[in-house]
């Protein structure tokens, strides 16, 4: 199969939709035969699309880099040690070039919280693979990863059912 060049896309925002937007993409790749790496950060492995990801192993590579009870701003060292475990992973992933598809679910937190540079990520983006797509989601992105990227979404909340007191849903956003 030949395949082209590959960009940075980023997802970003306060709105709902970053993740999904991110597997839409992973559905699209491997549907049309790419292999994808799906890394997420931060998230417990408990959602629903994590069964449907692994079920495409091989062609689908999804690991989870998360450390129980975390809160919001409240960082234990295991869970810096495991972000960064996976930030490792990601670049060895890159570095052996098996997957035209890298996601990154979540990574810009590791970027806010100082767990990964910036000059670390975009210097990671300037030498990665020609042929690598590269998704990032998250909040807060700084301004020198949106303009090191070549796709820039963001999700704009308008309004949310949350706000009324509804709970995540199974299969809707959990």
């Amino acid at each position: 199969m030949e395949w082209g060049r590959g960009y940075v896309q980023l997802y970003i925002g306060e709105g709902k939709g970053k993740t999904t937007a991110a597997l839409g993409l992973t559905i699209r790749a491997i549907g049309a035969g790419l292999k994808v790496a799906f890394f997420q950060f931060f998230k417990p492995p408990t959602s629903s699309e994590v069964k449907v990801l692994e079920s495409f192993y091989p062609q689908v590579l999804y690991q989870n880099f998360h450390a129980g009870g975390f809160v919001m701003g409240n960082l234990s060292q295991e869970l810096i040690e495991e972000i960064r475990r996976g930030w490792k992973k990601a670049l060895e992933v890159a570095e052996k070039r098996e997957y035209q598809v890298l996601v990154l679910d979540e990574l810009t937190y590791a970027l806010n919280w100082g767990i990964i540079s910036e000059s670390e990520l975009i210097s990671f983006l300037q030498k990665k693979p020609t042929s690598l797509e590269v998704v990032i989601t998250g909040r807060y992105a700084p301004q020198s990863l949106i303009y090191e990227a070549h796709l820039v979404t963001e999700m704009k909340l308008i309004k949310h059912y949350f706000d009324c007191g509804v709970p995540a849903r199974l299969g809707i956003e959990k």
